[in-house]
């Protein structure tokens, strides 16, 4: 009798399973922000969203890792599809050492907007630096060498005599300040834009979907998919083969169903049969 069952156990199982995944690709808080499509939480999956806008929370803190570097998730702005990132190596701390020069890559989905302006970081100085709108970086714990800061200009640290230079993006320019803190213009971070990178993407999201990329072991590429009401598919939602899928699916959702309460009736039908059999074979051996 068990095995009459088999078809309501399945639908069970569908409906949990969709649940499931529905819940691993949610919203989610960190640290006060919120995590939507196209970012997505690190640990839900590869495919909740953008490839590179995953968001570890660690300590409460919103984490995204760009440029195989780690930068705090300070604001997403998902009406202007901007976000505000901050170096971790310079997060909350009056003595930045930064060791990371974010580089532009035109095949990311992040790109930095208009709104930044460029600082360069100028360590282990043996000489001055002969520049008016140069910083000198006094009193930093376990400083024994000469540091500056100056607006960038595209010169290596070399040409100032440094063994090491740090260009970061800020969102003010440490020479347009009345009483500059570096410590807070690198903790107010800098903006980026995130845009969809591809065709399909686009019009996927035009259409009402969700882009996501899996992962692909056998080329460590990543393969498109399409996320929509009524599953995925490679192009879009509402297309032909989009409806003939949402068609296909309720059609197996009902053949279950029906299968389930079909066997349901059955089982209550047998079970009820077989309790009135037994009830009127004990009355007539009593008797």
């Amino acid at each position: 009798m068990r095995y009459l069952l088999l078809p309501a156990v399945l639908v069970l199982f569908a409906t949990a399973t969709a649940g499931a995944y529905a819940a691993s690709c949610s919203n989610a808080t960190c640290g006060g922000q919120s995590i939507a499509y196209p970012f997505w939480l690190a640990n839900s999956g590869p495919n909740c969203g953008y490839p590179g806008l995953g968001v570890s929370c660690k300590e409460n803190a919103p984490i995204l890792d760009h440029q195989f570097h780690q930068f705090r998730v300070l604001r997403i702005d998902y009406a202007n599809h901007t976000v505000s990132l901050a170096d971790v190596d310079a997060w909350n701390t009056t003595c930045p050492r930064l060791t990371f020069n974010l580089s532009p890559d035109p095949n990311s989905w992040l790109q930095l907007t208009a709104s930044n302006s460029n600082l360069t970081l100028l360590y282990n100085c043996k000489t001055s630096v002969a520049r008016t709108s140069a910083v000198r970086l006094d009193g930093c714990p376990g400083q024994d060498t000469t540091w500056y800061v100056l607006p960038d200009d595209g010169a290596t640290g070399k040409a100032y005599g440094c063994e090491e230079a740090v260009t970061t993006p800020v969102q003010l320019s440490l020479h347009r300040l009345a009483n500059p803190s570096l410590g807070e213009v690198l903790s107010d971070g800098f903006e980026m834009r995130y845009d969809a990178k591809s065709e399909r993407c686009g019009a996927c999201e035009r259409s009402g979907g969700r882009c996501r990329y899996g992962r692909i072991e056998e080329h460590g590429g990543t393969e498109f998919a399409c996320v929509c009401d009524d599953g995925a598919n490679e192009r879009q939602c509402g297309d032909a083969r989009s409806l003939r899928l949402k068609r296909q699916k309720l059609c197996k959702q009902r053949l279950l169903f029906s299968s389930s309460s079909c066997c349901f009736s059955f089982y209550v039908h047998y079970y009820y049969y077989q309790t009135s059999y037994s009830i009127s074979l004990q009355k007539e051996q009593m008797t």
